[in-house]
C-alpha cells in the first residue's frame, strides 16, 4: 500500500507556511500514524505517455502503477486544465482495474469527478435545479452585461462572483495577496467599483443576497453527515472575513437531509456542502471535493472536532 496526494501549487506563496498545504500536512500526520508510505506532488508535475499504443501516466517521474491509493486535492480553478488531468487519472485508473481487479488503484472521489465534469458554478446550480436542491436564484450572462440585473433577480441587493471561484490577487505593501473575487451590488453603480471593474465580467455570475450573516459547512463521508461548522460574519457581509466559528457536528434534519442528498447525487466519497439562509431556511452556497479543514480544527472552541484527514485518507470504495 502507498498513497500519492495531488494538489495545486499555490498562487501566491506565503511566509510563515511550510512546504505543504495545510490541509495536506495533516494527511500525512494520519498516515504516519497508520504506517502508509506516501508521496506529494503538484498538478504541474504529471506527465502522460502514449507509447506503443498504450497510455502510462507518472507523477514527478513515478509511475501511476506505484501508488495504490491516490487522493486528489485542489486544482487552480484558472486553469481548466488542471481539473481535466483529474478526470485522465480517473479515466486511466477504471481502465487499469478492470484488467487487474485484484491489484486495483483507488482515486477518492473518482465517481463524483465523473459526475461532475466542468468544476463551475453554473454546472453545479444546474445540477441542483435537476434534483430539486434549495439553490439561491442565479443569473449568468455570456455577454457580460449585467446593468439590467435589477430586472432578472427583481431586487438589490446582489451579489456578484468570479464563475469558476477564480480568485483575484492584490498587492498590498508590494506584496501579493489572494482575496475572494465576490461582491455586493446595491445598485447598478457598483459594478464600477474597486477590484471589479478591472475584471471582465464576462467570467462572473449573479446570485441572490443573503441578509443572514450565517453560513454553514458541512462534512459528509460515504452518504453520512460526520461533522460541521457555523459561521457568523463579524466585517462585512462575508463569512470568511473575520468571522466567528461554533462547532456543528450534528446539524438539523433538514440540512442533514440536504448535506446527504447531494452527497449522494454525486457519489462522493468525501465531500464539503456549504449552505446559507433565505427566509430562515438552508439553501446550498457551494460544494467541495476537497475542502479546507484548518478553521474547524484550530478556531472552534465550543466542541471536539472530528477527525476530518483521517476521514478523507480513508474515504475509499472498491
Amino acid at each position: 500500500m502507498k498513497y500519492l496526494i495531488i494538489d495545486k501549487e499555490p498562487r501566491v506563496k506565503v511566509k510563515g507556511v511550510g512546504k505543504y498545504p495545510s490541509a495536506v500536512k495533516r494527511m500525512m500526520e494520519e498516515l504516519d500514524k497508520k504506517d502508509i508510505p506516501y508521496d506529494f506532488v503538484y498538478n504541474n508535475q504529471i506527465e502522460f505517455f502514449l507509447l506503443d499504443g498504450e497510455t502510462h501516466l507518472k507523477f514527478a517521474g513515478n509511475h501511476i502503477t506505484e501508488y495504490s491509493h491516490i487522493i486528489l486535492r485542489g486544482h487552480n480553478l484558472h486553469s481548466p486544465r488542471e481539473y481535466q488531468m483529474k478526470r485522465l487519472i480517473v479515466d486511466w485508473t477504471d481502465q487499469y482495474n478492470l484488467s487487474h481487479p485484484d491489484n486495483k488503484i483507488l482515486v477518492y472521489n473518482s465517481n463524483a469527478i465523473k459526475k461532475l465534469p466542468y468544476y463551475n458554478k453554473i454546472y453545479t446550480a444546474q445540477i441542483f435545479a435537476t434534483h430539486k436542491i434549495p439553490y439561491f436564484d442565479t443569473y449568468y450572462s455570456t455577454s457580460g452585461d449585467y446593468t439590467k440585473a435589477r430586472d432578472v433577480l427583481n431586487n438589490y441587493p446582489l451579489i456578484i462572483k468570479e464563475y469558476a471561484g477564480v480568485n483575484r490577487i492584490d498587492r498590498k505593501f508590494g506584496k501579493k495577496k489572494v482575496k475572494k473575487n465576490v461582491y455586493k451590488l446595491d445598485n447598478v453603480k457598483d459594478l464600477n467599483q474597486k477590484h471589479l471593474c478591472k475584471q471582465d465580467h464576462k467570467a462572473f455570475f449573479l446570485q441572490e443576497f443573503s441578509t443572514n450573516p450565517e453560513d454553514v459547512r458541512i462534512f459528509v463521508k460515504f452518504g453520512k453527515v460526520i461533522g460541521g461548522w457555523k459561521r457568523k460574519a463579524t466585517k462585512g457581509f462575508m463569512t470568511v472575513s473575520g468571522g466567528s466559528y461554533h462547532m456543528y457536528n450534528e446539524p438539523n434534519e433538514e440540512i442533514t437531509q440536504i448535506a446527504q442528498k447531494v452527497a449522494n447525487i454525486f457519489d462522493a466519497d468525501f465531500i464539503a456542502v456549504d449552505f446559507m439562509f433565505k427566509n430562515d431556511k438552508p439553501y446550498i452556497q457551494e460544494i467541495s471535493l476537497h475542502p479546507g479543514f484548518k478553521a474547524y480544527e484550530t478556531k472552534i472552541t465550543d466542541g471536539e472536532p472530528i477527525n476530518i484527514a483521517e476521514a478523507m485518507i480513508t474515504a475509499f470504495r472498491d
